[in-house]
């Protein structure tokens, strides 16, 4: 006489999104069991219930909050940042002072140069090099995509805030180039200003995570290092230096801003403009003092 089949019991109330994953893990458990797609219900032979409800306990317990909830977006500045203004204003400045040229008065009196800068004192340099470009294709690859960095720091910080930011941390990045290398060094160009605005991002999204675990702090750091590697490194004329220094500089500043502005700071126009305006006042001094 052949024994009767043994009952067939559910396994836990589960919604349909849940069965598949159910499944796998039985199978991975090597429990036999079959899903009923129309009662929505994945069943085992009675005998196998204690032992199948008991890796489901285990598989929630050790998947409970995971995937962790995706990072908060930063809220956006309102209104439209003078990014393409500027960046205009960038390219009418090269019109006037033309590509790098040895009898240029502006690059003569401008570029970064680490005798007149270390030697001589002229920290204005720091700066006004950041305004030239040695020729147009230089330009065009920090207008294009330094101003969508720069575009989108403006949006999360205000403009005022992201200039005055990128230009200080520009600056000692072009300082920090030019201390740590053991020969002079000429160089021009927004790009150190430009991974300064990638590393103050970095450094805002460090500090604002609400998490602090070890992926939650690597992530940030490797999608800065990525867009370091990809946008940062090119020809022979590339100051690598420069753009690891800005990255660096600016991931330091994003770090100790960021509890000083909130990730949703408040709108504040007139903020924003005086500080706009003290960013552009500081240029302006800049290229008085390679003038005079």
């Amino acid at each position: 006489m052949n024994a009767a089949p043994e009952a067939m019991v559910r396994v836990g109330d589960n919604p349909p999104a849940e069965m598949a994953t159910l499944s796998l893990v039985l199978s991975a458990a090597g429990i036999d069991h079959q899903v009923d797609h129309r009662s929505g219900a994945v069943l085992v032979a009675s005998g196998d219930a204690p032992r199948a409800m008991a890796e489901w306990t285990t598989y929630e317990e050790e998947n409970h909050g995971w995937p962790p909830p995706p990072p908060p977006r930063p809220a956006m500045q309102p209104g439209t940042p003078p990014t393409l203004g500027l960046m205009s204003l960038l390219a009418l400045f090269f019109a006037h002072t033309g590509p790098w040229q040895a009898h240029s008065l502006w690059f003569a009196r401008g570029a970064v140069d680490s005798e007149a800068v270390l030697v001589q004192g002229q920290w204005w340099r720091l700066f006004t090099g950041m305004t030239l470009h040695a020729d147009l294709a230089h330009l065009a690859g920090n207008g294009l995509i330094g101003g969508l960095v720069i575009h989108l720091l403006s949006r999360t910080l205000g403009y005022g805030t992201a200039w005055l930011l990128l230009l200080l941390a520009g600056a000692a990045g072009n300082l920090l180039n030019l201390v740590l290398r053991e020969s002079a060094h000429l160089s021009v160009g927004l790009s150190t200003a430009v991974f300064a605005a990638v590393g103050l991002l970095t450094g805002l999204q460090l500090v604002h995570s609400r998490t602090r675990s070890l992926r939650t702090l690597l992530l940030p750091l490797g999608a800065g290092a990525g867009l370091l590697v990809l946008l940062g490194s090119g020809d022979a004329r590339t100051d690598v230096g420069a753009h690891f220094f800005g990255f660096v500089t600016g991931l330091g500043g994003g770090i100790l801003a960021g509890p000083v502005f909130p990730a949703a700071p408040p709108h504040r126009p007139a903020l924003q403009a005086g500080l706009f305006s003290l960013a552009t006042g500081l240029l302006i001094t800049c290229w008085w003092y390679a003038l005079r």
